[in-house]
């Protein structure tokens, strides 16, 4: 399934929304705003699943998912969010069957820190996969220093595989109180 940049997009508002209607629990700021973040990341694996629904080859894996355990013995693998296509082969002594990744479809990554240090560092994470598609998934900046935090963000770019997609959206702390727009850039190939 290709994605369009619009595609993307429209993935990213939903995945906001559907974090965004999730209750707020725990008392203090810093525990809400990672609960927020926890919520984020799933409602974006769950736009995934929804997006590859009904091919079986296709696997969403993220922390809060543990549909993929049983094949792979884990929920996360490498990344916040990892979309792969997967093969079968059998096992050398029993004939069980076993699962390995042959294509990884989309590498997402999310990080609301509010300085390009610890948004780079996550964001070279995507620079380590084999993915068709990148997504990194950062907190907005002041308007008008958006290509400023870009060029942070380019040169890692320019080393990844595939399409590069960068998606702003509000810092948890503000989900409440302003419009809450999905801004998305792109580095092509």
């Amino acid at each position: 399934m290709a994605f369009t940049e619009q595609d993307v997009k429209q993935l990213l508002q939903e995945a906001l929304k559907q974090a965004q209607s999730e209750p707020d629990i725990n008392e203090t700021t810093q525990k809400i705003n990672a609960n927020r973040s926890k919520n984020w990341v799933k409602a974006l694996a769950e736009q995934f699943q929804k997006r590859y629904e009904g091919d079986s080859e296709i696997r969403v894996f993220s922390k809060t998912d543990p549909s993929n355990r049983k094949d792979f013995g884990l929920n996360e693998l490498l990344h916040d969010v990892l979309v792969c296509r997967v093969g079968e082969v059998e096992s050398f002594v029993h004939g069980k069957k076993l699962l390995f990744i042959k294509e990884v479809l989309w590498q997402v990554e999310s990080e609301f820190a509010h300085n390009s240090r610890s948004t780079l560092l996550d964001f070279n994470k995507l620079v380590l996969g084999s993915g068709k598609n990148k997504l990194f998934i950062c907190s907005q900046v002041k308007k008008g220093e958006e290509k400023s935090f870009l060029s942070v963000l380019q040169p890692a770019a320019g080393y990844c595989t595939g399409d590069v997609y960068v998606g702003m959206i509000p810092h948890p702390a503000r989900w409440v109180d302003i419009n809450n727009d999905v801004h998305l850039w792109v580095f092509k190939k």
